[in-house]
């Protein structure tokens, strides 16, 4: 009986008062359900970090864990921020959560086998059986496509980990739920016996206490029917909260209890030191010399290469960060500038020329950009004959170059290219490369593919990868294109004849259009009249070359990296040649593929990387081959001419790179050389490496099985390529056996594994294009949000102008936090206003919310019309409101909340 009369009269004391239904709980200090909400998605992020690095540990996976903490804090984040009460921010994290799920999509069997391996590595560990757990290395058979498969295995552990704890922390306070997704982690570790990470372990506890302690505290009697502010457990007599209000401000409570309890253990600790004598142990001191010197020897400088724009070149603030190289787009930043960064990392023997590295081609210029030819039947008929004979047409120049070794002084040669801060949407590769044998040599996972007969696109998750190419001892260009053409090589082998004739003439046709100005017109005249006599057909390439040179340095042209940007409305072209007359790589590579043309020359535009000899002075030397870092710095736009019997060649305009580069210091030329106590050991513990090998790969599988195109098969010369495989050139071997010993299927995916790229770079790329597009997606609310706030209070209807500003006046109040969710008359919730604007010290709302909220009363209501006298005095409360009340008082934070997402200001 009596309980029955608790659960029908709540709670009685023994002075016989009864406590049932709203009591109102009042904290000392206000706070912030949004710092809440930030509160919850840290312990959420501290959970799912700890069961990742508890996981790396047990399974020997050794995955940094500055990797496993970013991929911890965007899924957390992302996901977390979908619970978000404001629309855009909701977006923005669905947008970077797409951005992170789509790789591991796109790599689903990377996960599959680097699961098995994890798990092989957890058996490994324990002395275990490891039963059918080595299955992944028939799949990933180097080490570093294993580290690629478990890094992918772990992204999406990751991932489904954050799920369950932004679960349980975030959209709902729920310990069991948190146990659920983290201890599984921690507990086959445990069952084993394995040492747990000290900081891992910590970090789950604190996970774990901090739920619990507000689950206990988010225990409600809904199932008695009650949504009390501060309901009664019958049975128990215990108090509970059931206002989210209330429960946001117990964060702090809980944080300011934790602080004290960690100085009680740190000052008992000191105090036990003192009295009882102890002293750290000398391992402490290690650990702690360690830290020091980790953290005294870290470059900031290092952190930005991730920061490379996907395209090779983000333009922040007006200023390009790759050499002003951004697939032909022109004069749209003011300058460019070098952060230093790594843009290729290229393993090469030696060169004694400039060596040019084509990415990016381009050959019809229009609206201020350069973009390649579209595709045409001309064109279409060329590549897929050339295709059908198992070449493309890229690999033109080292057609022309085939069984001429003796004649031309080329040899076979080979490079292998480690893509870092440089646009991975293209290969760069030599002049002379033979693409079509590249591509054969890495099978289908290269992911290689021609465009027309401009640049070779590779698959951005490819980021590294090896060329074949005809070198040469010619020492510059120009000697090489006379060397070339008294080779006479105009003979094609008979089955590439027709194709290679009609791409004389296709080039002829469409590479030979100049861009129709006056000042390009005005330009070749000067020419014609003061450098070649005015007789420019009787003139050979090399002297109009020369003359084209001459102009832009008789006439002031400069080399300059601030030449700002062109007028809006101004051709880039014209403008350079009649006003500019300064510009940096870009510029000079424009003026002088369109003068090319108008000689007669065929000519497109190129931008990739150029390399000097010289560099080669302070690179890391394995054997007969180099190791060079290819910086910012080398980043390049130049013309390409095509010369009837030499093929493509680069045609260098810019000021001061004559076989030099403006950009690089003496040092990084290669005129000074490197203190040689930094190029020590590390360079003999990289020669071991089996990718820097100088000997193309043997005859596998993956060549001549599974490539689209085939190999050279060439047998008159012994120079040629062997089909599938063989050695390079002159540096040839007779070993030509298949070295592997596995089935067809399983070399082909072995070998496929093993050129696959580090999916690090294109993770980061990809949040950071999630970044900006949700950066983007917020401007564009907050510009579409301002406009309908105008509007809607400017209308001439002015009732519903009233009812638009007296709605905005309480958004603008719901920035402070003054709002009333309960559901309330108009004039009921006006009084409950005016007593939180008290409690925030404001009092000059008092008869200001209550005039405005009777004249929204009336518009609504009332069957009088409002007069303009009324509006206009509702404009004025709002803008006091606004500018007055809220903008005085937001910090710098809540003032980027109120104009971006309340999208007020």
């Amino acid at each position: 009986m009596s309980n029955k009369l608790n659960r029908e009269a709540g709670l009685t004391s023994n002075s016989g008062i009864c406590i049932d239904g709203d009591i109102d709980l009042r904290f000392t200090q206000f706070h912030s359900s949004g710092l809440y909400f930030a509160f919850r998605i840290t312990i959420a992020l501290l959970a799912t970090l700890s069961a990742a690095l508890l996981g790396n540990s047990f399974t020997n996976a050794d995955i940094s864990p500055m990797l496993l903490a970013y991929d911890s804090f965007v899924a957390v984040l992302a996901l977390g921020l979908l619970a978000s009460k404001h629309k855009i921010i909701k977006i923005c994290a669905g947008i970077v959560c797409a951005m992170y799920i789509i790789p591991l999509i796109t790599k689903i069997n990377f996960i599959k086998y680097g699961a098995i391996a994890a798990a092989n590595g957890y058996l490994t560990k324990g002395d275990l059986p490891a039963q059918t757990t080595g299955a992944f290395k028939d799949f990933l058979v180097t080490q570093a496509a294993v580290d690629q498969g478990l890094y992918y295995f772990f992204s999406a552990v990751i991932f489904l980990i954050a799920a369950g704890t932004v679960l349980a922390c975030v959209v709902r306070i729920d310990f069991p739920m948190l146990f659920i997704f983290t201890f599984p982690i921690a507990e086959i570790g445990l069952y084993l016996g394995f040492d747990v990470p000290t900081y891992a372990a910590l970090m789950m506890l604190v996970a774990w206490i901090t739920v619990l302690a507000m689950n206990i505290i988010n225990h409600t009697t809904n199932k008695a029917g009650r949504n009390n502010t501060f309901a009664v457990h019958e049975k128990s007599k215990t108090f509970f909260f059931t206002s989210s209000e209330n429960k946001a401000g117990f964060y702090t409570l809980y944080i300011k209890f934790v602080s004290l309890v960690t100085a009680s253990i740190f000052l008992s600790i000191v105090l036990f030191s003192k009295l009882s004598g102890f002293y750290r142990p000398d391992s402490f001191k290690d650990l702690r010399y360690n830290i020091h010197h980790a953290a005294e020897k870290f470059d900031i400088t290092h952190a930005d290469d991730f920061l490379i724009d996907i395209n090779g070149g983000s333009n922040l603030f007006g200023v390009t960060t790759v050499g002003g190289t951004n697939g032909g787009i022109l004069g749209t930043t003011n300058s460019i500038s070098f952060n230093n960064s790594k843009a290729l990392i290229i393993n090469t023997e030696r060169f004694n020329y400039t060596m040019y590295l084509r990415g990016y081609v381009a050959g019809e210029y229009t609206d201020n950009q350069w973009q390649p030819l579209e595709t045409d039947s001309v064109i279409k008929k060329i590549t897929e004959g050339v295709e059908d004979n198992g070449r493309w047409i890229q690999d033109y120049d080292n057609l022309l170059l085939s069984d001429s070794d003796d004649y031309t002084g080329s040899y076979d040669a080979e490079m292998d290219i480690n893509v870092k801060g440089a646009c991975s949407k293209f290969i760069y590769a030599p002049y002379a490369t033979d693409y079509s044998y590249s591509y054969a040599i890495l099978g289908d996972d290269s992911g290689m593919t021609p465009y027309n007969d401009s640049y070779v696109r590779i698959s951005q998750s490819q980021k590294k990868y090896k060329v074949y190419y005809k070198n040469f001892d010619t020492p510059n260009w120009q000697m090489r294109c006379d060397q070339l053409r008294q080779a006479g090589l105009e003979e094609f082998s008979p089955r590439f004849r027709t194709y290679t004739d009609l791409y004389k003439e296709y080039v002829e046709l469409n590479y030979t259009k100049a861009a129709d100005l006056d000042s390009l017109d005005a330009v070749y005249k000067t020419i014609c009249d003061n450098y070649l006599m005015n007789d420019p057909e009787y003139c050979s390439y090399n002297e109009i070359y020369s003359a084209i040179k001459s102009y832009f340095s008789d006439n002031k042209f400069t080399y300059n990296t601030s030449p700002g940007k062109t007028p809006k409305g101004e051709d880039f072209l014209d403008y350079f040649l009649t006003k500019q007359k300064k510009g940096y790589c870009t510029y000079f590579a424009t003026a002088g593929t369109q003068l090319l043309r108008k000689f007669g020359y065929p000519a497109r535009y190129i931008e990739g990387y150029m390399i000097l000899p010289s560099q080669l002075s302070n690179a890391e030397q394995m054997g007969d081959r180099y190791e060079v870092v290819v910086r910012d710095k080398c980043a390049h736009a130049w013309s390409e001419v095509f010369i009837e019997g030499a093929g493509w060649l680069p045609a260098e305009f810019t000021p001061g790179y004559d076989g030099d580069n403006p950009n690089l210091t003496d040092e990084e030329k290669g005129k000074i050389k490197k203190d040689s106590s930094s190029m020590n050991s590390s360079s003999l513990s990289e020669s071991s490496k089996a990718d820097n090998s100088s000997k193309k790969p043997s005859n596998n599988s993956k060549a001549s099985a599974n490539s689209k195109v085939k190999p050279k098969t060439d047998s008159n010369n012994s120079n040629s390529k062997p089909s599938g495989g063989g050695t390079v050139g002159k540096k040839s071997s007779s070993n030509n056996n298949d070295n592997s010993a596995k089935d067809k299927n399983s070399s082909s995916k072995a070998e496929g594994s093993g050129t696959t790229s580090s999916p690090i770079a294109k993770t980061v790329a990809m949040t950071l294009i999630a970044i900006a597009a949700g950066i983007a997606a917020i401007i564009i609310n907050r510009k579409r949000s301002l406009d309908k706030m105008h509007d809607s209070c400017t209308q001439k209807d002015l009732a519903k102008r009233i009812t638009a500003i007296y709605t905005y006046s309480l958004k603008y109040l719901s920035v402070l936090h003054i709002e009333e969710k309960k559901n309330l008359s108009d004039m009921q919730l006006c009084n409950e206003l005016i007593n939180k604007c008290h409690e925030h010290r404001i009092h000059q709302l008092d008869d200001k919310l209550t005039e405005l909220t009777v004249m929204a009363v009336k518009a609504n209501m009332s069957a009088d019309s409002i007069t303009e006298e009324e509006a206009e005095s509702a404009e004025k409360i709002l803008k006091l409101i606004s500018d007055d009340i809220v903008a005085s008082k937001l910090d710098i934070i809540s003032k980027i909340s109120a104009k971006y997402i309340y999208c007020l200001y």
